[in-house]
């Protein structure tokens, strides 16, 4: 299998290459250069999996989001497309530090995700979560409330960006080391890509 995603209950989601909840959200998404694009949130069962599967939502609120998902497909939507802008938004108030209007969403929902927690008595203790009220969006405030963390926190500084052909995902580099999402993906294409580029020069110059 390709080390940048992985298959769980049948959908393909990002890999968990960039050490936070967060930044693995804004991965859903390939191809912030423009090209090559691809969506991993393609329906709203792929954005309940994979709040449970990055650690924000647990999984019985998982499973009950997507039978939620299944009787009210009109909402489901909805929940998916505030989703989605809210990826877009992060992703460019995490690279450059947003315009106004995509710093405000962001701050919004990180907002909307604060008053929205409740401090929930589970088998292993409390935790905080959700409130149930918040239906089909629970899902999108989680990780807002993942990003809000992530935001106030050092981390924020040591955030980098892929550099590959159609890739643009984030990832933390707190030693300043890394350059690629993976050096498998990535990481191989350019050396590829380099190494044709070479060819190509040898070949003109005979």
């Amino acid at each position: 299998m390709a080390e940048h995603y992985v298959v769980i209950d049948d959908l393909a989601l990002p890999a968990r290459l960039s050490g936070h909840a967060a930044l693995d959200f804004c991965n859903t998404w390939a191809g912030w250069d423009g090209r090559h694009t691809a969506d991993y949130l393609e329906s709203y069962d792929h954005l309940a999996v994979f709040a449970g599967f990055v650690g924000v939502i647990p999984d019985e609120r998982v499973t009950s989001l997507r039978r939620q998902a299944r009787r009210n497909k009109s909402a489901a939507s909805s929940a998916l497309e505030r989703a989605r802008r809210f990826r877009t938004s992060l992703y460019d108030v995490l690279r450059t530090g947003g315009s106004a209007p995509k710093w405000s969403l962001v701050a919004k929902e990180v907002d909307a995700a604060a008053a929205a927690r409740r401090l929930h008595q589970s088998a292993d203790g409390p935790r905080w979560e959700i409130d149930p009220g918040a239906g089909l969006d629970a899902a999108v405030l989680a990780l807002a409330w993942s990003a809000g963390e992530l935001l106030t926190s050092p981390d924020l500084q040591s955030i980098r960006a892929c550099p590959g052909v159609g890739c643009g995902w984030l990832f933390l580099d707190p030693r300043g080391r890394r350059r690629w999402c993976t050096m498998s993906t990535c990481g191989n294409r350019e050396k590829a890509r380099r190494f044709a580029a070479r060819q190509r020069t040898k070949h003109s110059r005979r």
